[in-house]
């Protein structure tokens, strides 16, 4: 077959038609390129954007960590439906007692609290809602004050009660505190009642000794009356030990000191506590190597010591032990001195009690209110002496004190 000829018009149309396709296509292109190069600059600055801002987030996810972990309070974030720990600063770990070697499992949670979360009790729960929790920590009462938030938020019903945070404050010593003033109020209430009482007790008391005196002094009674009379002395004189010694330790005046004859004053309150001694079966002995040594002293006062330190020793000395009461003078650092000892032969001081038997109320016997030796030393004190004791566990006690001569 024979092909038509195609007209050179028309060959040429088509040519040109194709040339102007052909540049509208190059057109295109270029213009498809230079959009496709700004499309890519534009993702390039909107991922370097993206991975600085990733960046910043887990700059500030780190440093809102480190401000957590080194927040003096525990927070703590639970979701408690799936029952699991969303987050846990170290704080909160120590408050609630979790295990820092493993992840926290929700068992970890103290009962009470695991109560307090508890779904069908969190619905009384209110936003802000504070608890205080008394945990036992190695034989000590530890309190911790929970703060309960609901971290859904106003109006979020969906999610409310499912995540929440517990933020944690010890508040032991603010406890301790409250209850160490409660203590005070109470004391001080005490201390006043007692010294009422004190007060009204003294002056029969001050007459019972007039009369106990009178009739020892009677030459006319049998031994039976006498002996009687010597306990009678004894129990008056025992009350009286204790009542001037709630007086004088609630008493806030200062004594009267006087130059006084040390062993003058030492002789008057040896023969004060004979009767306690003989009632106890105790001898009770006096060695003096003072002379006219003075002191500034309040002859009341020391005779108060004396009391107490005998009393304190016939509750721990058996029938037929000793008491003895010596004195001397000593020069000390260039001062002269006066030194009394007064030494048993009881049980002596265990070496845990011995810090701690000059402190108000502390003692080992029960018919002790524990005031006599605090006394001692006060009495002692505002002679501007010094009193201390030395002993070993079934081989009696030495107190010793020493006063400085006129």
């Amino acid at each position: 077959m024979n092909s038509r000829p195609v007209p050179d018009g028309h060959l040429a149309d088509a040519f040109t038609s194709f040339i102007a396709a052909a540049d509208r296509l190059e057109r295109s292109h270029a213009q498809l390129h230079t959009e496709v190069v700004y499309l890519r600059t534009q993702l390039e600055e909107r991922n370097r954007a993206l991975a600085s801002s990733l960046a910043e987030n887990e700059r500030m996810r780190l440093a809102l960590r480190q401000i957590l972990d080194a927040l003096p309070c525990g927070v703590a974030v639970l979701e408690t439906k799936t029952e699991k720990f969303a987050l846990l600063n170290p704080e909160a770990r120590r408050l609630l007692e979790i295990p820092e070697t493993r992840a926290p499992q929700w068992a970890d949670l103290p009962p009470a609290i695991r109560t307090m979360l508890d779904s069908g009790r969190c619905q009384n729960w209110k936003q802000g809602d504070e608890q205080d929790f008394c945990f036992e920590a190695q034989e000590k009462k530890r309190w911790v004050t929970v703060r309960y938030s609901d971290l859904g938020g106003p109006g979020d019903s969906a999610s409310s009660g499912t995540k929440v945070i517990l933020t944690c404050r010890d508040t032991t010593s603010f406890k301790e505190a409250e209850q160490e003033r409660e203590r005070s109020r109470n004391m001080v209430a005490l201390a006043e009642m007692s010294t009422v009482l004190a007060h009204e007790i003294r002056n029969p008391l001050g007459s019972l000794e007039l009369l106990t005196g009178l009739l020892a002094s009677d030459s006319g009674l049998s031994e039976e009356s006498k002996e009687s009379i010597q306990h009678l002395q004894a129990g008056v004189r025992s009350l009286s030990a204790v009542v001037n010694n709630v007086l004088r330790l609630h008493s806030l005046g200062t004594l009267n000191l006087q130059p006084t004859k040390l062993a003058q004053a030492l002789r008057s309150a040896a023969n004060f506590v004979q009767p306690l001694a003989r009632q106890a079966g105790v001898a009770l002995s006096l060695q003096l190597t003072l002379g006219d040594v003075e002191i500034a002293a309040d002859a009341g006062g020391l005779q108060q010591v004396i009391l107490n330190l005998v009393c304190n020793a016939i509750r721990h000395t058996p029938a037929g032990g000793n008491i003895t009461i010596s004195s001397k003078t000593e020069t000390k650092n260039d001062r002269h001195i006066a030194v009394i000892e007064l030494s048993d032969t009881g049980k002596g001081v265990l070496p845990d009690d011995l810090p701690h038997i000059f402190e108000p109320g502390f003692t080992t016997a029960r018919q002790s209110p524990g005031l006599g030796l605090t006394v001692c030393q006060k009495i002692v004190e505002q002679h501007h002496g010094t009193i201390a004791v030395r002993s070993t566990p079934g081989a009696g006690a030495t107190f010793h004190m020493e006063f400085s001569v006129l």
